[in-house]
């Protein structure tokens, strides 16, 4: 698992549902109508930030991703040799590793290249993928 933006916001929210919860827990023990309306509001709060972390979590895993180019050389004639740069990109199946041909580096740059890997780690996932 990859540390990226979508992770570090993902922790945040966790932990601030998380305190939440604890304080509205703590209020509905008390026998105050504030209190309680309190509860109430951190409740809601609670299930909102809980949706935003299912997105989240859907949007870190499209970000844990490489997308890395390779060497390849083939012979085209007697004794001569060309060498071919691809695209490629690899994430995490379970316990294995999925490698995927994205294109040529002369075709594409690495900011299209990311775009085209998270494009088919949406449709692997079967996710619908947001730029």
């Amino acid at each position: 698992m990859h540390s990226t933006e979508s992770r570090r916001i993902l922790k945040d929210l966790k932990r601030m549902a998380n305190l939440e919860m604890m304080v509205s827990e703590n209020l509905t023990s008390l026998n105050l109508s504030e209190a309680h309306d309190l509860a109430i509001k951190l409740e809601k709060s609670i299930v909102e930030k809980k949706e935003a972390i299912k997105a989240l979590n859907v949007q870190a895993r499209l970000e844990d991703l490489s997308v890395y180019s390779v060497k390849m050389e083939k012979v085209v004639r007697k004794g001569k040799t060309k060498v071919y740069t691809y695209w490629y990109a690899s994430w995490r199946d379970g316990q294995k590793v999925k490698n995927v041909y994205l294109g040529s580096t002369m075709k594409m740059d690495y900011v299209e290249a990311l775009t085209k890997a998270r494009k088919l780690k949406a449709i692997f996932l079967g996710v619908e993928y947001i730029i």
